[in-house]
């Protein structure tokens, strides 16, 4: 008689949901997508239309409309009843709703211009991001990132179900990028009943390790499952942690009782609702109990510390079909000489080794090694090496060298308005702006507009800038810089001589360039009446990795140069003290 294979935990809402077409039916969706309005979303957008199309956002099928987002936003539950603690929105400028008129359907494209699939137009709506910031967020506060992006982005929304091309095969951390389908099966094969899962975001030290084999002495078997979506500037970036966590799982965990696997959503930093969100989630993947420790999910001092795990008290457990494992947070005790929690450990705080990140940043950076205690000395060295790649950049400051802020993007982008924003908050630099509209005038006087005369006018702003940064100043370029082989031959001269490069891109997109242009530019070059106008009749090469991404045409002027600073900051252009005062 052959054995049953164990049955998994049931996915939120009953049924594990798909949109993603069959590759029989892939080249259909394109060609009607072709010929249909363009929605861009932004990362965070991405991000969720693939938990959608996957099912891990199950029960939800698309973008949800003004019921559910209602529902969500005020009770936590779907108009339903269903428990459910995030709106996942598609947000749309003014112009893409003119757009959306008389077409029931539009198709969804990444920042890059990929297509994604499409959505069926059930309902444009209006919200109230001070609102919805109120209750997701528990706070009205800019400061806090979640509260800042819904301030920067439009206030109508899409609601829709959506259909969704195959997932691409070059998407960041592939082979550990599984479905929840996919997971579902892995887990099925090793015959596990109760799985426990572990979300992060950040990489795993040994207060997380132990916290983790707690989880494996009461589970069948352990998922570690850390988002790779979108997160703040100052996180370690997800390429460096997945190389920690492959290298402490191999070293250090049992290999027939650990899945490492990538999950792809982006960090809203909700604290107890995105605890709760997190949960909901991982349930479709299979997971039957999530680690949530202390302040999961959250940042700064916006919640209490336990509040992440109060919130999971509001609802049975037949609700929500998942279940919490609270954890006390760990530390390693001198007098205890090991791990321990407020629980099992007698000892004051003083003899707890307890590092916050801006100070495991400050470690890394000056090349320091962070203690055993704190984390196993491999992460502690791919850690150590990230930290230092960028600390060339600060060896070349404390050398006198300055650096080049290097902004691109279509005409009336923003490039010389973010510039500008950008010379009050850099006190203490020596400033120049070298804008391309001035320098055509001065310095490249006779260049026409042939590829060959714009990289020569190129080539001959980074050569002055160059000359500035060698003696200390801080040069902020603010031209198209249309051809990216070009503005990667200035960067490699840049930093052959060690000198730091920062690639800013001022992205927006052309129907908003359009209505911003008060001389109607943008219009003539696309009636035609303009040859040579980059973006509609000369091409535009947007950069494919830019250290910092504006979307002007979204966020606000405050918030782009925050995202830059933070930028500088990360790679050790600023002082952390310094930014802090700026900001203030």
């Amino acid at each position: 008689m052959s054995q049953s294979k164990p049955s998994l935990v049931t996915p939120h809402g009953g049924v594990l949901v798909d949109r993603i077409v069959p590759e029989a039916e892939a080249a259909a969706l394109r060609g009607l997508a072709h010929r249909l309005p363009a929605l861009t979303l932004d990362p965070r957008e991405q991000a969720d239309l693939e938990l959608i199309a996957t099912g891990a956002a199950s029960p939800l099928t698309g973008f949800v409309g003004s019921a559910d987002y209602k529902g969500i936003v005020e009770n936590l539950r779907l108009q339903d009843g269903t428990v459910w603690p995030l709106p996942l929105t598609l947000a749309i400028t003014d112009a893409q709703r003119a757009s959306l008129e008389g077409h029931k359907e539009a198709a969804l494209f990444d920042d890059k211009g990929r297509l994604w699939g499409t959505i069926a137009i059930e309902e444009i709506y209006e919200r109230d991001p001070l609102a919805e910031s109120r209750h997701v967020y528990a706070t009205e506060d800019p400061s806090h990132p979640g509260v800042a992006y819904l301030l920067a982005r439009p206030r109508t929304l899409v609601g829709g179900s959506v259909r969704v091309l195959p997932l691409p095969a070059d998407l960041p951390f592939a082979q550990h990028r599984l479905t929840p389908r996919a997971l579902r099966e892995r887990i099925t094969s090793l015959g596990w009943k109760r799985i426990a899962g572990f979300q992060t975001r950040n990489p795993i030290h040994r207060a997380h390790e132990h916290l983790t084999k707690l989880a494996l002495e009461f589970a069948d078997g352990l998922v570690i499952h850390p988002l790779v979506g979108e997160t703040k500037n100052d996180d370690v970036p997800a390429a460096v942690r997945f190389r920690a966590y492959e290298t402490l799982v191999e070293a250090y965990y049992p290999p027939e009782r650990t899945i490492l696997a990538a999950f792809p959503a982006a960090m809203r930093y909700a604290g107890p609702r995105e605890a709760l969100f997190h949960a909901l989630v991982r349930k479709n993947y299979g997971i039957t109990h999530l680690i949530v420790g202390r302040d999961h999910a959250g940042v700064g001092k916006f919640y209490g510390p336990y509040e992440a795990q109060q919130i999971f008290d509001r609802f049975t457990v037949a609700e929500l079909g998942v279940e919490p494992l609270k954890f006390e947070p760990t530390f390693f005790c001198a007098q205890c000489d090991s791990l321990a929690s407020p629980r099992t450990c007698p000892h004051d705080e003083t003899s707890r080794l307890d590092l916050s990140g801006t100070k495991v940043r400050e470690i890394l950076r000056t090349g320091r090694r962070l203690p055993r205690q704190f984390t196993r000395p491999e992460i502690a060295e791919i850690l150590r090496a990230h930290y230092t790649e960028g600390a060339t950049t600060v060896a070349a400051r404390e050398s006198g060298k300055g650096l080049i802020l290097w902004f691109t993007g279509l005409s009336g982008a923003g490039k010389s308005t973010l510039a500008n924003a950008l010379v009050p908050r850099l006190a203490g630099h020596r400033v120049e702006i070298l804008d391309g509209d001035e320098v055509r005038t001065h310095l490249s006087k006779g260049l026409g507009f042939s590829k060959e005369d714009r990289d020569t006018n190129i080539r001959r702003i980074g050569f002055v800038a160059r000359l500035l940064a060698r003696h200390g100043v801080t040069v902020i370029t603010a031209a198209i810089s249309p051809y990216a082989a070009t503005r990667d031959e200035v960067r490699a001269q840049a930093e052959a001589e060690g000198i730091a490069f920062v690639e800013v891109f001022a992205e927006a997109e052309i129907g908003a360039l359009a209505e911003r242009d008060v001389k109607g530019l943008y219009k003539k070059a696309l009636a035609g009446e303009i040859a040579h106008f980059t973006g509609v009749s000369d091409p535009y090469e947007p950069p494919v990795r830019p250290d910092v991404v504006a979307r002007t045409d979204r966020e606000t002027v405050e918030v782009s140069v925050g995202r830059i600073l933070s930028a500088l900051e990360e790679r050790g252009l600023l002082e952390g003290e310094r930014l802090a005062a700026r900001a203030s």
